[in-house]
């Protein structure tokens, strides 16, 4: 008998509080790990006959240190590259051969993690082979290449030679992580800053960092860490429990800090440095809760398919669709929630309490034009009450009255000029 994730109806309520918990963040990873081994049997399957040796490492793998292998397969990553590949395969776009000979990295990596040896083909992607979790291979040139992995050691030969993960070899890019620590509260993330599935972002992203770089970014994660910990230690113990990877995006030019996420890598999200230690706390609080609502939205539908409303967001120029409305009404509560906290942190009261002001007015706003769609499932319209009830609440916190007059303003132009600029939108 086949078993189906289903969230639970706790679960479902506290996500709709604009949280959720980090029980409820380990329940969207565990469907997350579930739908991306049903993409990889579908992989497998496809590429039957030329991926053989490395289908068996993976179930040797599995069956050596279950564990370890799930912890791989819910690598963001990974999940990236299974749903861009199965697209590539269902629509026949392109040749997806280089994008399939992936398989080979993948069992690497697993023989690597459970203690196997394992000898399996892949292919260079831009001169590399990138193992998941583990690192990349600089190989300098396309081709098929062979990575075998011997007593914890690995070798990848290719093209232009081999490369090994022994200390000293040049060609071997280890993946680095930030790690920081604060009052019990732990959080590690991946700097995907080489893996060639990690774009999808509206920036490009950032080629590798520099050591003083990865220093940099250390620094700020640590004083990051240390805030929310004191101030939201929900939402620490949620991304402690469900972001894996920072994807460091390629800066413009302009002065513009920029973030996102993409719905197949489940735990990451990507972005420039952040200017300062409270705008990394508020992006890292908002484009988690895109990956929250995304893994919710794999399990529970809470908006009809391909609705024709358009909505005004008060954080967009563009009409938004009643699902981009609920993602950016979502993602805003968050935001709101987190410089409401902020607060209480003296060095940045002022701007926390303008900031607070400005977006609990455009989630209330959002939420207006939410809960008059016809577009939601009656799920939906349950959780969309959540929502409300978190709002009503952030909206009761009392601002100085020339702060709440300066939102309300704001917001008032932001509805004017979103009108001139799209004047036969009705909603």
């Amino acid at each position: 008998m086949t078993g189906y994730h289903r969230v639970s109806a706790e679960h479902l309520a506290a996500l709709a509080t604009g949280l959720g918990g980090p029980a409820a963040v380990r329940e969207l990873a565990a469907a997350q790990r579930s739908k991306r081994l049903l993409l990889l049997r579908y992989i497998l399957e496809a590429g039957a006959g030329k991926v053989g040796p490395a289908a068996e490492a993976l179930i040797a793998a599995d069956r050596r240190d279950h564990g370890a292998f799930a912890d791989l397969i819910g690598d963001p990553m990974v999940g990236a590259w299974l749903c861009g590949t199965v697209r590539k395969l269902v629509h026949d776009a392109g040749d997806p051969a280089t994008h399939v000979a992936q398989v080979g990295a993948l069992a690497a990596a697993a023989a690597l993690r459970t203690g196997l040896d394992a000898t399996v083909s892949t292919h260079t992607s831009d001169g590399r082979v990138t193992l998941p979790g583990a690192g990349t291979a600089m190989l300098g040139s396309d081709g098929p290449a062979v990575v075998t992995v011997t007593g914890g050691e690995v070798t990848v030969s290719g093209p232009s030679g081999p490369v090994r993960t022994a200390a000293g070899d040049h060609g071997w890019l280890p993946l680095r992580r930030l790690s920081a620590g604060y009052g019990g509260y732990a959080g590690t993330v991946a700097v995907e800053d080489g893996n060639p599935f990690r774009d999808g972002y509206h920036a490009p992203p950032a080629g590798r960092l520099r050591p003083d770089e990865v220093g940099q970014w250390q620094e700020l994660f640590d004083a990051t860490w240390a805030l929310l910990a004191r101030h939201l230690p929900v939402r620490a113990a949620e991304l402690a429990a469900g972001l894996r990877a920072l994807v460091p995006l390629a800066a413009r030019g302009e002065d513009i800090a920029r973030s996102g996420t993409v719905r197949d890598s489940f735990g990451a999200l990507g972005l420039t440095l952040p200017p300062s230690v409270p705008d990394f706390a508020v992006t890292l609080v908002h484009e988690f809760q895109h990956s929250k609502l995304g893994g919710l939205l794999d399990l529970v539908p809470l908006t009809v398919p391909d609705g024709k409303e358009r909505h005004f967001a008060p954080w967009r120029t563009d009409p938004r669709p009643t699902g981009g409305l609920l993602q950016g009404a979502y993602a805003f509560l968050g935001v709101a929630d987190t410089w409401l906290a902020l607060r209480a942190e003296p060095a940045c009261e002022r701007r926390a309490t303008r900031e607070f002001a400005v977006a609990r007015l455009q989630v209330d706003a959002g939420l207006d034009a939410l809960q008059a769609s016809a577009e939601l499932t009656a799920r939906g319209r349950e959780f969309t009450t959540g929502l409300r009830a978190a709002s009503d609440l952030l909206m009761a916190e009392p601002v100085p009255r020339r702060v709440a007059a300066d939102a309300a303003a704001e917001l008032a132009g932001t509805r004017r000029a979103w009108q001139q600029r799209n004047p036969r939108v009705v909603r």
